[in-house]
């Protein structure tokens, strides 16, 4: 792409397209945000999915005491330890 400018040395209010796409600005600034907010509304729906579901699963009362049981673990090993004993128990 060329603007045509052989010198910069010019008074550039006589120049008429300085870059590509001239007067496509606020299409494309429209359509970037519409896809941003599309993207938000996606991401919220997803969100909400997984918490959902996480809901459904520590609406049992023994698999949330075994999740904050395992949070509170100081350390990996604790951690793995108290997660294998919680499938152990299935």
């Amino acid at each position: 792409m060329s603007t045509g400018l052989e010198t910069w040395n010019t008074n550039l209010n006589e120049v008429f397209e300085l870059y590509p796409f001239v007067g496509t600005e606020m299409m494309l600034a429209i359509a970037g945000i519409a896809s941003w907010v599309i993207w938000h509304l996606i991401q919220m729906k997803m969100e909400n999915a997984v918490l959902e579901e996480e809901d459904a699963i520590f609406q049992d009362k023994t698999k949330l005491a075994q999740a904050r049981k395992i949070s509170t673990a100081e350390s990996t090993l604790e951690a793995a330890k108290l997660h294998a004993e919680g499938y152990e128990h299935k």
